[in-house]
């Protein structure tokens, strides 16, 4: 409240002085110069004391402890200001003229109602200025010898009161407020704290998942590249089915660590879609062929339902459009005994050079209740516990799905019976586009299966340093390694590879670094370097191909990755 004292104050000190100067101009033919000087001149002195302690307290911005003595500071100089008035009240009220008692009463009237705003923080200094400005004009009322002159001082008296009585409601309204604001203000200050820690939890999810998912993806490496090494290998049948079974799990653990990843993005708002034209139908062609194998397992017809007028090239994200599909047919071939499962894509509406396409995956399966419904898409969940225990799984994909297409422009809904299979239709609007232009190549001069050079591999973890050497040396490939970055540097720069493999996270000189000062020693010399490193969260490769680097593959590597990026490569370096 002291604060609010000092800041109400400004107007009330101009208007002091402005209507000392009135009073004085008023009467001063009716008044000695000996009265006005003295009493204008003071007057004068102590509003401009005043004004110099609101500027100090401005100045100075006390703490809490100190406004007491700032306050009592202020009443003081109200009190002074207030005796001058009274002063004013005894010594300018002429009996003889109505017209300067006038004045002098509207003056002292209008005074005290205006403070009564500026004051009322504190009451104490209002209640202070009300008795030291009026009294003298209540006494004086008092001694005047006419009839009717004690109910002047009795309406004085009344008015004060009145006053007195609106600064108190005033002063508890400003209470109130205060009291809200400063609520207000604490709310507000809870709200920034929980936003603040929700970010750093945030923060540290995002850090955690991407810690978790470089040291899994790093052992997962080893495995599934060993599995694939063991797949290329002279196995009897007994031995070719195990490692089938172990690639499998592989596959599982990685979609789950994936699903994770995925969904841990798209909470964050952190999961980026690409705006390319693809090719429709072969993009659907595509899903029905790497799950007609599974469909085919459990004695299931699968097949898509691809009409004509379907537009040929369409612009928007396939990679996520086959994801949402690979989730839907998948749990629809878990999820069905026998009968069949029906991928359908057909034109909503047209309009111009953009159209509405419904997909829709239809299955015979075990179907579902409206309880089951009204869950499906929550995380972690699926259905109930015992479809868990029989089917598998996360519940993650459907939760994914639903939320890649509400960030796409649809909505995923389901019709379903139990025993009576289910259907799940999803709506996206899409611009047409036009076939890509992908520029002439001449073909390589030997096939992929002739490919030769030397490849260095900087990688510190041993077991997948060997994998890597296995698996080039599968595509007649010499392989260099490296365990440092250090070490990297000195043999890239003597020319003794055609391409390095760089992996990004180690210790020392990490991958990034290592590529820099690589590139600075080449000094413009081509030599591709490709990221291959467990890190997959956003902005990964895009800090890759900053450092220098050519092309980015994620662990684990798969032989036929591998084989398509030493494709595209190593021509390039077999020409430099």
């Amino acid at each position: 409240m002291t604060r609010l004292l000092y800041r109400t104050a400004g107007f009330g000190l101009f208007s002091n002085v402005i209507l000392a100067i009135t009073l004085v101009a008023a009467t001063v033919e009716s008044h000695p110069r000996s009265l006005h000087v003295p009493w204008l001149g003071l007057l004068l002195i102590v509003s401009l004391g005043r004004w110099g302690l609101n500027i100090a307290f401005a100045r100075s911005n006390p703490p809490p402890s100190r406004l007491p003595t700032w306050r009592h500071g202020f009443v003081f100089g109200v009190a002074v200001a207030g005796f001058i008035w009274g002063m004013a009240g005894w010594h300018y009220f002429d009996a003889d003229r109505p017209l300067v008692q006038l004045l002098l009463v509207m003056i002292l009237a209008g005074l005290n109602a205006g403070a009564a705003r500026s004051l009322a923080s504190v009451p104490a200094s209002y209640g202070i200025y009300v008795a030291t400005t009026l009294s003298p004009l209540v006494l004086r009322f008092l001694t005047v010898p006419e009839p009717g002159t004690w109910l002047l001082a009795l309406v004085t008296v009344t008015y004060a009161i009145f006053l007195l009585n609106t600064a108190r409601m005033h002063h508890a309204d400003l209470q109130r407020l205060w009291r809200l604001i400063f609520e207000n203000e604490a709310l507000v200050a809870t709200l920034n704290e929980a936003r603040l820690q929700a970010e750093r939890a945030s923060q540290a999810k995002s850090e955690f998942l991407a810690t978790m998912s470089h040291e899994i993806r790093t052992p997962m490496n080893g495995i599934m590249g060993m599995l694939q090494v063991l797949q290329s290998s002279p196995l009897n049948a007994e031995q070719q089915n195990q490692v089938e079974v172990a690639a499998g799990s592989a596959d599982t653990l990685m979609r789950l660590l994936n699903d994770i990843l995925d969904f841990s993005k798209i909470e964050s708002g952190r999961l980026d879609f690409e705006t390319i034209s693809f090719p429709l139908i072969p993009t659907v062609s595509e899903v029905v062929a790497l799950l007609r194998v599974a469909a085919a397992e459990k004695g299931l017809a699968f097949s898509a339902d691809l009409p004509a007028d379907l537009p040929p090239y369409v612009i928007g994200d396939a990679v996520r459009l086959k994801q949402v599909l690979l989730n839907l047919a998948g749990n629809a071939i878990k999820f069905t005994e026998q009968g069949r499962v029906l991928i359908s894509v057909r034109v909503l509406h047209r309009t111009g050079d953009a159209a509405t396409l419904r997909f829709e995956v239809a299955d015979t399966g075990i179907g579902m209740d409206a309880a089951t419904k009204l869950k499906l898409f929550q995380v972690f969940s699926q259905g109930d516990s015992s479809m868990t225990r029989r089917f598998g799984g996360t519940g993650l994909g459907l939760a994914i799905s639903q939320r890649l297409v509400n960030r796409m422009g649809g909505h995923i809904s389901v019709a379903s019976l139990p025993g009576r299979g289910s259907q799940f239709t999803f709506d996206l609007p899409f611009a047409f586009g036009a076939a890509p232009q992908v520029p002439t190549r001449e073909p390589a001069a030997n096939p992929a299966a002739s490919l030769s050079g030397t490849v260095l591999v900087v990688e510190d973890d041993r077991v997948n340093q060997r994998v890597m050497e296995w698996m080039l040396s599968g595509l007649g490939l010499e392989a260099v390694i490296a365990s440092d970055g250090a070490g990297a540097v000195e043999i890239a720069s003597a020319g003794a590879c055609d391409l390095v493999f760089m992996d990004c996270q180690m210790p020392g000189i990490d991958g990034l670094e290592a590529t820099r000062q690589i590139r600075a020693r080449l000094a413009g010399r081509a030599l591709p370097i490709i990221a291959i490193t467990a890190n997959t969260m956003a902005g990964d490769r895009e800090a890759c191909l900053a450092a220098g680097m050519d092309d980015f593959i994620a662990k684990p590597v798969r032989s036929d990755e591998l084989r398509s990026c030493l494709e595209r490569w190593l021509p390039v370096a077999r020409n430099a």
